[in-house]
């Protein structure tokens, strides 16, 4: 159990950078029209919230809103304003317990269907479409809330920016979320059967060496 939460945390860690790395690099090439586009760290934050069980749907979004944050501060003179954990890192919470639950729903709607398009992939299209719209609204209604009396010009044109990159968001994570929903499936099961493998060859030897033992002390 220790074992596999560890390889968890992990495993969570390389996609946090991951996430960061994408963030980042969005953020620099568009910095200079004042807004950033999630067309790769947003599929990447779903797909890491839906890949798995419930208990993990939070983790995508929550990722991307500390990246956000964290891009906001390193750019302070740009974004300072979004660096506020209500704006940033909040709304972004939710991106993944709406897609995880549009997924799971979907899943057991089609689970009878043999074709793997429409029992798999398309609730993964489906979710990563929710997640976008998720985090599209709750984004604008945070910059609203906590910003738009401040800097109202601003913000006015942040709504104009995100109903602009809205539309490829969303496109990015209809095609993406299914294809990186996969690739995760295939690297967390190879990695904790390695992990069972190897506790599984751990634990045969302590009970050879066990056995020995034993034997020894009879003879």
């Amino acid at each position: 159990m220790k074992s596999d939460r560890a390889h968890l945390i992990a495993f969570i860690g390389v996609m946090s950078a991951l996430i960061f790395v994408l963030f980042l690099l969005e953020g620099t090439l568009l910095s200079g029209v004042g807004m950033t586009a999630c067309v790769l760290s947003l599929p990447v934050a779903i797909a890491l919230s839906i890949y798995d069980d419930w208990k993990k749907s939070f983790i995508g979004g929550t990722i991307l809103g500390v990246c956000s944050c964290i891009f906001c501060l390193i750019l302070a003179s740009l974004f300072i304003f979004y660096a506020n954990p209500l704006i940033s890192v909040l709304p972004r919470c939710f991106i993944g317990i709406t897609a995880y639950w549009t997924y799971f729903g979907l899943s057991r709607l089609f689970k009878n269907v043999k074709n793997k398009f429409v029992s798999d992939l398309l609730p993964a299209a489906i979710a990563g479409v929710v997640g976008s719209l998720t985090n599209t609204v709750l984004y604008l209604l945070a910059v609203n809330i906590w910003v738009g009396d401040i800097m109202g010009a601003l913000t006015q044109f942040v709504n104009v920016a995100v109903a602009i990159y809205f539309p490829i968001e969303l496109v990015a994570c209809m095609i993406l979320v299914p294809t990186y929903v996969t690739v995760l499936r295939k690297i967390s099961g190879k990695i904790f059967k390695k992990k069972t493998a190897e506790s599984c060859t751990n634990a045969s030897d302590d009970e050879a060496s066990i056995a020995n033992s034993e034997s020894i002390k009879g003879e």
